[in-house]
């Protein structure tokens, strides 16, 4: 049964994707339906691979001595960054009926979609090393494509150009670690590894370490790589599905995947600490700066992101997977009420806005209640595993001058949050101004987040 689970999460995105592209240009409505039931249909399987959550392999392929069997394991970790991505990618999808309505590349966007999720969902349950960098530079291939959706638009081509380039930095990195485990060891399979990870010798322990924290870095926009992240000028739905689900969650999974292996490196666990806290404090110094809305929350996932990482080289596994959910829904809710309110006004420049919660009471109130979670406000969920984070900063042998700056930056957050709302919903509305109202897809997608 766990079997079947795991080929279904990851090849039902994917014959979605099929589906959706044969249709051909008319039939929106069909593809529409058609996304959203393969992409509901993924997270459902998804969510019932809890009741068969186990740590040894559950599928092998047996492929060849030159690429060791293809294994998928349906562990604890696996599969709770698979539920994230199905469901934070069926609600992106949802409100994508509502956002995209209109668009004369439908067919090619809900492809795209879908590809990426299965991908993500792929590269999260493998347990080979080399099949994960595969489903690792599929998620890219589809961030570039989604990124620059937009053809005609210069900035969006450029975004993902840029994306796509600073990505594969860490796809060399992962691809160095393969191959020198391979060399070494004649085997892909990550579950041996972790077991016994003193079988390398301890200077290619190194060079496979670092090899993935570079690669860490890249994936999920940290310094020095975080700069592709805020260029994005992709439709809002795949902002969320990127920020919330997919893409930059990789790089954190990859270092809490290999952490028991790495933990005892030289230098290694500072450096990742060291990593997290100039992502976090730059991003959230950048954050106060910028004026445009979607560049503010991206700058946002850059600094919380930065904040897992941190976690990771504490030692905090737990409350750095805890941050990665807490960090999924808020986010995804923030993005897509971003994307409602520039849809209904045409403009991503703050400035221009304000008063909107008088004019858009529904989008007002998800957002505030996201951006209360954001900033660590209690009783909601990011003011618990935000609290979790800073108490792993804290433990014995952990650089404390690290620690006080993540407490500066968990102020800034708030600042930057408190600051974005106001420009935009509170304050004096602007003259002459349209709005349209949004659709109920676009609420059934928020509401639940």
């Amino acid at each position: 049964m766990v079997s079947t689970l795991i080929i279904l999460t990851i090849l039902l995105p994917w014959a979605g994707a099929i589906s959706v592209w044969l249709i051909g240009k008319n039939n929106s409505k069909l593809k529409h339906t058609l996304a959203v039931i393969f992409s509901a249909a993924s997270s459902i399987c998804a969510i019932s691979l809890l009741m068969f959550a186990n740590s040894g392999t559950a599928i092998s392929f047996q492929i060849g001595t030159a690429f060791g069997n293809f294994t998928f394991v349906a562990d604890g970790l696996g599969i709770f960054l698979a539920i994230v991505a199905t469901v934070i990618g069926t609600f992106a999808v949802i409100f994508s009926i509502d956002y995209m309505h209109g668009s004369n590349q439908l067919g090619r966007y809900y492809a795209m979609v879908l590809f990426f999720i299965g991908a993500m969902t792929g590269l999260v349950l493998a347990s080979n090393l080399l099949l994960m960098f595969f489903f690792w530079e599929i998620t890219a291939l589809c961030s570039y494509a989604l990124i620059s959706f937009y053809n005609d638009d210069p900035k969006a081509v450029a975004g993902g150009l840029k994306a796509l380039i600073i990505t594969q930095f860490g796809g060399l990195g992962l691809l160095l670690g393969a191959l020198v485990l391979f060399a070494f060891t004649g085997s892909f399979d990550i579950n041996a590894f972790l077991m016994n990870p003193n079988i390398l010798p301890a200077g290619l322990l190194s060079v496979m370490a670092f090899g993935c924290l570079v690669a860490a870095a890249a994936k999920s926009a940290q310094f020095p790589f975080q700069t592709w992240l805020p260029a994005m000028e992709a439709p809002s739905p795949i902002s969320a599905l990127i920020h919330a689900a997919t893409m930059v969650n990789a790089g954190v999974y990859l270092l809490a995947r290999f952490f028991p292996a790495f933990e005892n490196v030289p230098g290694w666990r500072l450096s990742v600490m060291i990593v997290g806290m100039l992502s976090a404090l730059l991003a959230a110094i950048m954050a106060i700066t910028s004026y445009d809305l979607k560049r503010v929350l991206a700058y946002s996932t850059v600094s919380q992101l930065g904040y897992m990482v941190y976690a990771v080289g504490t030692g905090g596994f737990f409350a750095s997977q805890y941050h990665l959910l807490s960090h999924s829904i808020f986010k995804a809710l923030l993005f897509l009420a971003a994307g409602a309110v520039i849809h209904s006004i045409g403009t991503r420049d703050m400035r221009e806005m304000g008063g909107l919660g008088k004019d858009m009471p529904f989008v007002h109130f998800v957002f505030v209640i996201g951006a209360l979670a954001l900033a660590g406000i209690p009783p909601l969920n990011g003011f618990w595993s935000k609290e979790l984070l800073l108490e792993s900063g804290i433990q014995s042998g952990n650089p404390i001058w690290i620690f006080i700056i993540m407490l500066i930056v968990a102020g800034l957050t708030a600042y930057y949050t408190l600051r974005c709302v106001s420009m935009v919903f509170w304050g004096r509305s602007a003259e002459n101004r349209q709005i349209h109202s949004i659709g109920k897809a676009m609420k059934i997608a928020m509401a639940p987040l």
